[in-house]
């Protein structure tokens, strides 16, 4: 058991360790602006986000609003047009869950997104839209612009 245990440990390592030569990470800044009055809320914060392939990609952030809201959210990216690799042109949809900093309350949110992003050596800016939809308070916020930059590991 402890041999066939060990054996399956060091395959999945290997392949791990393999599969780590075509990943493609990187971490940046994330910023997302409301452009709805009255609030013009900003939120900004640390994003990590992980390529599989060309296509399909994760991203992950953490971070704060001016309006006193912390932020964790998951998403995941589809890259398309493939023809060309600057801009790149992807859409996407995640979910957050978003906290009073000062107070109560807390908030899950669904967001759809589409955006442009370049390709600079390593370094990755990229601009987009997004939507949010809030379940608890059954309010759409259609108006977000997405401002980053990443640096590619």
């Amino acid at each position: 058991m402890k041999i066939s245990f060990l054996t399956l440990s060091l395959i999945l390592f290997s392949t791990y360790l393999c599969l780590g030569q075509e990943r493609k990470n990187s971490i940046g800044l994330t910023s997302d602006f409301q452009l709805e009055s009255p609030s013009y809320n900003l939120y900004y914060g640390l994003q990590g986000k992980h390529d599989f392939n060309k296509r399909h990609a994760v991203q992950l952030q953490f971070g704060f609003s001016d309006a006193n809201i912390g932020f964790v959210g998951a998403d995941y990216l589809y890259n398309l047009f493939l023809l060309k690799e600057n801009p790149l042109i992807y859409v996407g949809g995640g979910t957050a869950y978003e906290y009073m900093t000062k107070g109560k309350g807390n908030e899950l949110s669904f967001n759809a997104q589409v955006g442009f992003q370049f390709k600079i050596g390593k370094i990755e800016p990229y601009i987009g839209y997004k939507s949010k939809f809030y379940f608890e308070a059954e309010s759409f916020d259609p108006n977000f612009l997405t401002l980053g930059v990443r640096y590619r590991l």
